[in-house]
């Protein structure tokens, strides 16, 4: 299907990365056991290292990430920052090497972001904000233990989407990451496709074109 699909790297994907390459241990929770016995895990890990962090249809003026964008970057900002990452996780930049990435990649320091950061700590900030981001506060810090509904949610912090601008001129952004949103975002170019089919609800597409979501529900287990 590598013709035919995009796809985007997630928090899980790089954890499996950095067990892989980083020499970090899986944990009691970890489900990938089979993935690190199976005859091809090398190909496919070095397949994963080549995919994005930040996927832009400009055809359809839709974005795809794992976590969100967060306000402190513009799209084309978010697309160059993402591709920061990218080269160092695909080994096209000589200045760091994806094994040294992925051994030191863990963290939530820094948490907020500043244009000067520099080697592993801007990496590893870029890298939280698109693919563990949930709740945020106006000046980009992060907010990284709860999971919860929003109505729940701790005081000072916002769902990142909630200081995204939503008009209809912006772009889409489509995110997974947050299955306790239940697919709602109240804003109309933000979609939360992530409507917890893992925990046995349901697996949500949208239709970039026209908008229309598509939801099945989960095999009972």
């Amino acid at each position: 299907m590598q013709d035919q699909c995009e796809i985007v790297l997630g928090n899980h994907d790089l954890h499996f990365l950095a067990i892989y390459f980083g020499g970090h241990q899986s944990g009691p929770n970890d489900t990938f056991d089979e993935l690190l016995a199976a005859e091809d895990v090398a190909s496919l890990a070095h397949w994963l290292r080549s995919q994005r962090l930040l996927h832009y249809d400009e055809s359809f003026n839709v974005a795809m990430v794992h976590a969100g964008i967060p306000h402190l970057w513009n799209l084309s900002q978010a697309r160059a920052l993402a591709k920061e990452v990218e080269a160092v996780i695909a080994g096209c930049d000589a200045r760091i090497s994806y094994v040294e990435f992925f051994e030191k990649m863990y963290g939530n320091e820094p948490r907020v972001w500043q244009d000067e950061l520099t080697g592993l700590p801007r990496l590893r900030l870029i890298t939280n904000y698109l693919t563990r981001m949930r709740l945020i506060d106006k000046s980009g810090t992060l907010e990284f233990q709860y999971k919860g509904p929003l109505s729940e949610a701790p005081a000072d912090f916002n769902a990142w989407f909630d200081h995204v601008d939503g008009s209809d001129n912006a772009v889409q952004i489509l995110f997974g990451h947050w299955a306790a949103l239940d697919g709602v975002t109240g804003q109309p170019n933000i979609v939360a496709l992530d409507t917890g089919c893992v925990w046995g609800r349901h697996l949500t597409a949208v239709n970039v074109a026209t908008g229309e979501l598509h939801a099945v529900a989960a095999r009972a287990r």
